[in-house]
């Protein structure tokens, strides 16, 4: 790439000396069109620059284009308003509404239930020892009858409910995190950080197998996460995420998979 030559003009002509239609590249890289167009147009702040990063990279690779110069300019450019990925995947959820628990709402609709229940059965036994001034009488006479009347309160379902939590499986991980990524269904893009370091940022192709190990935590970014079967200390857990990009976090994000 020249000096007097942009980014995205390095990338359109590589493209157009490949005959490679948008539509193409989007297709075999897995990037959506509308980003490819953007790069190409010299418009690189459409997402965090840590994702932009990584298509650029990706796209330099499938145009057969060197990235080394891409990259050090996009550094350049880009590298104050660097965002960390953990950082923008914590503001994204933090605007997100948090979801009441469906038991809670079961177990309090149980309650009122119960409630008006006893309340219709007072109101009707009230009524109906007011009609015949002879049962006032009887029952005056027999106040045990009275106290049989009463209804007794019958548990409701979700005292039994609540004395028995469910157990969930979880994954054990406090020996650490043993993760294996299989690209079982497309190529992707991903970049992965154990313990505070990037360890592999590049594009796994289809069939292709990567393990890392981690103490700690694990972060891993996807381009195309329906394309990966992700699996952690053993277990498998599929697709990671959607088709657009998408952050995870091992092991905070183990129970929303």
């Amino acid at each position: 790439m020249s000096e007097s030559q942009s980014m995205g003009a390095y990338l359109r002509g590589a493209r157009r000396r490949r005959r490679i239609s948008i539509e193409r590249a989007s297709e075999d890289t897995k990037i959506r069109a509308d980003f490819l167009m953007r790069m190409e147009s010299d418009e690189f702040d459409f997402l965090a620059p840590a994702y932009v990063r990584g298509f650029l990279k990706q796209y330099a690779l499938y145009l057969r284009a060197d990235p080394d110069p891409l990259l050090r300019e996009f550094e350049r450019r880009y590298a104050t308003s660097r965002i960390d990925p953990t950082e923008y995947l914590v503001k994204e959820r933090k605007k997100m509404p948090k979801e009441r628990n469906p038991r809670n709402r079961w177990i309090v609709a149980a309650g009122s239930a119960a409630v008006v229940l006893i309340f219709l059965m007072f109101i009707g036994l009230s009524q109906g020892g007011g009609n015949d001034p002879g049962d006032q009488a009887g029952a005056k006479a027999s106040p045990t009858a009275i106290a049989s009347a009463t209804p007794t309160p019958t548990p409701t379902p979700t005292e039994s409910a609540t004395e028995q939590p469910e157990e969930d499986d979880e994954v054990a991980v406090n020996d650490g995190l043993n993760v294996k990524l299989v690209a079982a269904r497309a190529d992707c893009w991903i970049e992965v950080t154990v313990d505070g370091e990037v360890v592999f940022s590049d594009t796994m192709l289809m069939g292709e197998e990567q393990k890392f190990t981690a103490e700690d935590d694990m972060s891993i970014i996807f381009g195309f996460a329906p394309g990966i079967d992700l699996h952690v200390n053993g277990q498998n857990f599929g697709a990671p995420g959607g088709p657009d990009q998408s952050v995870l976090n091992l092991p905070e994000d183990i129970d929303s998979l």
